[in-house]
């Protein structure tokens, strides 16, 4: 036993050291990728006609799905936002999923909705639906009240009702920038027959101000848990779906912002309300259904239509909603799991797929090893300096150099922000993640493994303080 122990303290840092070496390798080839990907956006973008797309008539329309559970306090802020937005051939329809609250009352008093006999086209199974309402002073508004069946139920409902080419799912709680549909059809537009699905940006919007449903001035929270948060959205979305997109291989667009061929989403059913990962998993399979038929297409990251979100100010519900997270990996994974490493699916098979499962999914069995290791060794009277080094520079500078590299990303293609001193509050709360938030979203993410693995599936409530008019 003895020797054994002894064997486990020579090979163990040394294959810990080799793991923490692959991931930063693989971010640090997404993270260089996605500065040429976000830089040629960056260019385009100057040239791009949007104010001709949205003359165009050759524009396809635009469905914008909005599920909702209980959010009285900002659907129709949200509503009115989506309804001023600038696109040319748009409908919003807000799915009300059997709300407990005043959700319905308020759309139906604010937008004067009445009942109305519009007619279902699709038929991917779902809650029933109780009601259609539409507006006499809008038409392009409809509201669909149905039984209560979860997200993914609700966006499923949206398809069957939708009339558009193409349908945006967005969330109740989220802020789009004025010229955001514009944007994030450009790519389609220049590329119909390909493009199935793309993604763009989201930003967090606490303490922002916001003015008729519009983020007029970017700011920093002041509460560290949500400046922890804007730098790890920084690190996912612009050096890591960009990478993704920039290798051809986006497996996740975030469900909050996310554009989709509705034929096609239809072909492969629609989402999966069984699990609570529909963004990545409903990916996955669009992705698979693609390359089994071997077809043409593409899926697209865009850098600047900008998506702005609220984001948990509370550990209790961060926590939550970081299990959640980790149980839809672990779920969407586990389910495609006969496409990991099988070049039948191209670079989705053998090296998207394979990134999640050993890095995201693996990463925290592995990190909770390597810190078990290191606190065994301290204890022990093992430690040892010349071990030590190596891991605090692969481990853990190494991974502060990506982070701090993703948020100058951000201020150098976007200006975002103003001041100096707001860049380097997000540089030192770059640093300062390492020292404590990684430990504790690590916890959350074990649990969120250990909740999959007993079968525990609950999403538990989401509270917000939501936008309007928000003059912080």
């Amino acid at each position: 036993m003895d020797d054994f122990v002894d064997q486990l303290l020579v090979i163990g840092p040394a294959l810990i050291l080799l793991y923490f070496f692959a991931i930063n390798s693989v971010y640090s080839l997404l993270t260089f990728m996605s500065f040429i990907e976000v830089h040629d956006q960056a260019k385009r973008a100057f040239i791009d006609d949007y104010a001709y797309m949205l003359r165009s008539k050759i524009v396809p329309g635009l469905t914008v799905l909005v599920p909702c559970y209980n959010e009285e306090g900002i659907v129709v802020d949200n509503v009115h936002s989506l309804l001023t937005s600038k696109y040319p051939r748009i409908e919003v329809v807000v799915i009300n999923d059997g709300s407990s609250d005043g959700t319905l009352e308020k759309l139906v008093g604010e937008f004067g909705l009445r009942p109305s006999r519009r007619v279902v086209r699709g038929n991917i199974q779902a809650q029933a639906i109780r009601s259609i309402y539409t507006s006499p002073d809008d038409p392009r508004l409809i509201v669909v009240d149905k039984e209560n069946g979860g997200k993914a139920d609700s966006l499923n409902v949206g398809l069957n009702v939708c009339h558009m080419p193409y349908v945006l799912t967005i969330d109740a709680d989220v802020v789009l920038d004025e010229g955001a549909l514009l944007r994030i059809m450009k790519p389609i537009l220049d590329d119909p027959e390909r493009t199935v699905a793309g993604g763009g940006i989201v930003r967090i919007v606490n303490e922002c101000k916001v003015r008729g449903g519009q983020v007029i001035r970017p700011k920093l929270p002041r509460q560290p848990l949500v400046l922890f948060q804007i730098v790890e959205y920084m690190r996912a979305f612009t050096a890591g779906r960009a990478g993704f997109a920039r290798l051809d291989s986006l497996v996740i667009i975030s469900g909050a912002f996310g554009v989709f061929s509705a034929g096609v989403l239809r072909k492969i059913g629609g989402f999966d309300p069984g699990t609570v990962g529909e963004d990545l998993e409903v990916m996955i399979r669009l992705h698979r259904y693609m390359r089994k038929r071997k077809r043409d297409y593409r899926v697209f990251y865009a850098a600047f239509p900008i998506c702005w979100t609220e984001a948990p100010d509370s550990l209790r519900v961060l926590g939550r909603q970081r299990r959640r997270w980790h149980r839809g990996l672990s779920e969407a994974l586990w389910r495609h799991r006969s496409m990991i490493f099988n070049p039948r699916y191209g670079r989705i098979g053998m090296f998207a797929m394979p990134v999640f499962l050993l890095f995201e999914w693996w990463g925290p069995l592995l990190e909770a090893v390597g810190y078990s290791l290191f606190i065994y060794l301290i204890i022990s009277g093992n430690f040892d300096f010349w071990f030590f080094l190596p891991f605090l520079t692969i481990a853990v500078l190494w991974g502060i150099f990506l982070s701090v590299s993703s948020v100058a990303m951000q201020d150098i293609e976007f200006r975002w922000l103003s001041r100096w001193r707001s860049l380097q509050r997000l540089i030192t709360y770059a640093v300062m993640e390492n020292l404590g938030y990684r430990q504790l979203t690590l916890v959350w993410r074990l649990q969120g493994l250990v909740g999959w693995i007993f079968g525990r599936q609950k999403w538990g409530a989401m509270p917000r303080k939501g936008f309007s008019d928000n003059e912080a």
